[in-house]
């Protein structure tokens, strides 16, 4: 629970109402700061005590002071003693006010670095607790100056960030140098200042402050970016688009995100193995299509495969789950989404079976988030490397020529809402079984003598959702949605003018 400025300031912690008896409460003292004169009290300068100012008064009025002195007899008496100071009598009219009991209020981070700088220097140590303590950051952001709430950083993954690890390695270290080395003065340093959008940051106090902000997918990608640069990763994760849906099918809650928005932390199991046929059904896995395209190229694939579904779980497939870091309770079963053109669906004519190849910036997220998970699933370990190819680069500079990694995993297409073209498929099958459409030369996964090509059909995926299944070591991806095109003409189709 937050407390008000004044009982913040007031709490026994920082401030005692009964002063120390250091130097003389009701004595006058005179200190000369550049080149301002000052008349201070005992009880003021005893206040915030030990300090520099206690030290040297209480050393001045000892009897035996320059004893030894031969002009000792024409020495000022010690209450007309004025004590000259080299530093900026506007930072000790901030501290003067404080000696006095008044709260400071600090307007920006130029004022509270020199203020905390000045602290150590005249080493008052309520005032560089006070300053340690407050209830703000201040900062400056892209030229804008921020005083910025602590307890806004309240919920679990938005602390620690930048402004705390900030103070710690900067003004803390500065304070334990000074004590350590006993310099002289405080080494110079500069105000805090971070070249990030101010605009940007404001929003992002908004948010933090619990208000909502109507934001379009360019601005969302922008203040994601923000968090992560600060480490409000509990904000970056409810920034990230998602949605949760209860399936009457599977009888499970389901989360779907975008793949770039996923974090391997995430990623689990299910804790028990799949009770029924599949997740999706019995018709999935009684499917020639589906079980012929979870075969690798060390199985034969027959034309026809027929499964006894007497045993369904046998065929049981048990779905890869994900729970947001720091917001949810619990997973769900994962649906993620990729948007690139880097993935496409083959559909092989002579083993009727379907692969999903996946390269570019998709195959490298896809192998960082799930490559290890993979290989620790309580159903047996997949290793995505036996799934990995190389393949020359499509690139038009021969003198350049690079190899492409590519992901060819099997794939299950029966319960999706498949478009290609622009045309809604009403029954998958058809396109295995329209010989028309299989003019396409695709990579023979199935061939066990290694990698050739065959003729098939090959869809580009403008846009698709995805269920990530595994079983006995083996990996399965479930079509749920996709949007695709075959062929240049289609492609160019999707062309908007400027």
């Amino acid at each position: 629970m937050s407390h008000s400025p004044l009982i913040s300031t007031l709490s026994p912690e920082y401030f005692d109402p009964n002063i120390p008896q250091i130097l003389p409460h009701e004595k006058m003292y005179k200190i000369q700061v550049g080149r301002t004169l000052f008349r201070i009290s005992g009880a003021s300068l005893s206040s915030d005590g030990p300090s520099f100012f206690t030290e040297y008064f209480s050393r001045r009025g000892l009897p035996n002071h320059n004893s030894s002195s031969k002009n000792d007899s024409k020495e000022s008496p010690p209450e007309n003693e004025v004590l000259f100071i080299d530093r900026s009598a506007e930072v000790f009219e901030w501290i003067y006010k404080h000696l006095q009991g008044y709260t400071v209020e600090i307007k920006d981070e130029v004022q509270y670095t020199m203020l905390f700088a000045d602290a150590m220097y005249y080493n008052l140590p309520r005032l560089r607790s006070l300053l340690k303590e407050t209830d703000y950051y201040f900062t400056n952001v892209g030229g804008q100056s921020f005083k910025v709430a602590k307890n806004l950083f309240r919920r679990k993954g938005d602390s620690p960030n930048y402004f705390e690890i900030y103070a710690a390695t900067v003004y803390i270290d500065v304070e334990e140098l000074i004590i350590s080395k006993k310099l002289l003065r405080p080494p110079p340093h500069s105000a805090p200042y971070i070249p990030r959008s101010s605009e940007f940051f404001k929003d992002l106090l908004t948010l933090l402050g619990g208000a909502s902000l109507n934001l379009d997918d360019n601005k969302r990608d922008a203040l994601i970016k923000e968090c992560r640069y600060y480490r409000f990763l509990n904000l970056e994760q409810r920034l990230i688009k998602c949605s949760i849906s209860y399936s009457p099918i599977t009888r499970k809650e389901e989360i779907c995100l975008l793949l770039k928005d996923l974090s391997k932390k995430g990623i689990s199991f299910p804790a028990t193995p799949a009770c029924s046929a599949s997740p999706f059904g019995e018709e999935i896995c009684s499917s020639e299509v589906c079980d012929a395209s979870s075969q690798t190229s060390e199985q034969p694939v027959s034309k026809k495969v027929k499964l006894d579904t007497t045993d369904a779980n046998d065929y049981a497939w048990n779905v890869l789950c994900y729970k947001r870091p720091f917001l949810d309770n619990y997973a769900r079963e994962l649906v993620f989404q990729m948007d690139s053109t880097d993935s496409t669906l083959m559909f092989n004519k002579k083993s009727k079976s379907i692969h999903l190849d996946i390269t570019g910036e998709s195959a490298q997220k896809f192998e960082a988030l799930f490559g290890n998970n993979l290989l620790n699933t309580p159903f047996g370990p997949v290793d995505l490397s036996n799934y990995r190819y190389q393949f020359p680069s499509s690139t038009l500079d021969t003198t350049q020529a690079k190899s492409e990694t590519h992901f060819l995993l099997p794939a299950c297409v029966l319960v999706c809402d498949l478009y290609v073209n622009g045309i809604r498929i009403s029954q998958v099958k058809s396109l295995l079984t329209d010989k028309s459409k299989f003019n396409d030369k695709i990579i023979d996964v199935s061939n066990p003598s290694g990698l050739k090509m065959c003729s098939g059909l090959k869809l580009y995926l403008r846009k698709s959702l995805w269920k990530l299944a595994v079983k006995d070591g083996k990996i399965m991806l479930i079509a749920i949605k996709a949007i695709s095109f075959n062929g240049t003409k289609e492609y160019y189709k999707g062309y908007e003018y400027l």
